[in-house]
């Protein structure tokens, strides 16, 4: 009785797999009786080298992709209709292109990422470029301009931490686009010391990030510039090797934070004319020493055009206690002067009251 019960579980079991491969067989039937071409279909026309589609303007559209490449990248099993969809008919209706020049191309698929990439697309949707691209600048990158579909690889395979002496390839992307700003910053000393082997440096992405990048120019990016510069900058293990100190945050709170505080907390969205650190010490070329420009810049900045800019003397000790004491002596000179001239006026009056 029991072989009977296992004999019937195990034909049971044989025509469930039967009947979910016909099933699967039949879909795939279905699937190619409809005419949706698969990626081979695709890549019989596709994988063969320039070949070309003029567009109205005269650009170049280069239709060619490389199977073998693609085979290897991290969409290799996704299909291509997936991404661009309206070509599911065969023969595919090229014709149905309607962007008059290679940019608006390529911008036509700047949505179709966030299907299966909505976390990194909501971290680009707040960024400098996509309010770029919202506005109308059909120029700024998108994700494919950073991530070629049909080659990329999985970023495991590529997120790898950058070897000694050379920039990560993140921060190579973003000189294809800011090229003076690279090459400045090849020239300052973060890069020069990056690519002489020094680990230590920044590179465009640890000040700037890759998704979540600000608008420069936005007075919170301005602000928040300060807390770029004191992870490294009020580092003792990474400062001590170079004989730096790190209490340079603590020397700037003192006075400068101090007026951009305020400022912050009476009009947070005023674009305050209070310097940062890299109004004094530069942007992508910050060096060793003030460079010219900008110690033209700190003159311009300041009430006195021919003020002398000169290296900062031996640091404050205890900068911050010395601040505090310094701010209640002058809270308390003043609270008391102020309190005198207040009895003073009562008394004036008082006597003037009395008189008439």
């Amino acid at each position: 009785m029991a072989e009977k019960s296992f004999q019937k579980r195990i034909f049971t079991c044989i025509f469930i797999i039967c009947f979910c491969g016909l099933m699967l067989g039949g879909i795939t039937v279905s699937v190619q009786a409809q005419g949706i071409p698969e990626n081979e279909t695709c890549l019989a026309c596709h994988d063969q080298p320039d070949w070309e589609w003029k567009l109205a303007n005269g650009d170049i559209l280069n239709l060619s992709v490389s199977g073998q490449v693609f085979d290897q990248s991290v969409h290799q099993n996704m299909q291509c209709i997936e991404c661009h969809i309206g070509y599911e008919d065969f023969p595919a209706p090229h014709n149905q292109i309607t962007a008059t020049n290679k940019r608006q191309y390529m911008v036509s698929y700047h949505d179709t990422c966030q299907k299966c990439h909505s976390e990194q697309f909501n971290q680009v949707s707040g960024n400098v470029h996509e309010e770029l691209y919202q506005s109308g600048n059909l120029n700024t990158p998108i994700c494919a301009d950073c991530h070629q579909p049909h080659s990329q690889l999985h970023m495991s395979e590529i997120d790898q931490p950058r070897e000694s002496g050379q920039i990560s390839w993140k921060s190579q992307m973003c000189a294809d686009c800011h090229e003076k700003d690279f090459e400045n910053y090849t020239d300052s000393v973060h890069g020069a010391g990056l690519l002489e082997g020094n680990d230590d440096m920044p590179e465009c992405v640890d000040c700037h990030h890759v998704h979540q990048i600000c608008d420069p120019g936005q007075n919170n990016f301005r602000k928040e510039s300060v807390d770029t510069c004191a992870k490294c900058h009020t580092n003792n293990d990474i400062m001590a090797k170079y004989g730096l100190e790190t209490n340079v945050l603590d020397t700037y709170m003192v006075f400068h934070d101090t007026t951009v505080t305020l400022t912050e907390d009476y009009d947070p969205d005023s674009l305050t004319n209070k310097p940062t650190c890299y109004d004094c010490h530069g942007i992508h070329e910050v060096g060793n020493i003030t460079p010219p420009p900008i110690e033209a810049n700190i003159s311009a900045l300041t009430l006195y055009p021919e003020v002398e800019v000169k290296k900062a003397g031996p640091p404050v000790q205890n900068v911050g206690v010395t601040g505090v004491v310094v701010g209640l002596i002058l809270g308390i000179v003043g609270t008391l002067t102020i309190k005198a001239l207040i009895i003073e006026k009562r008394e004036e009056i008082n006597s003037e009251g009395t008189k008439s």
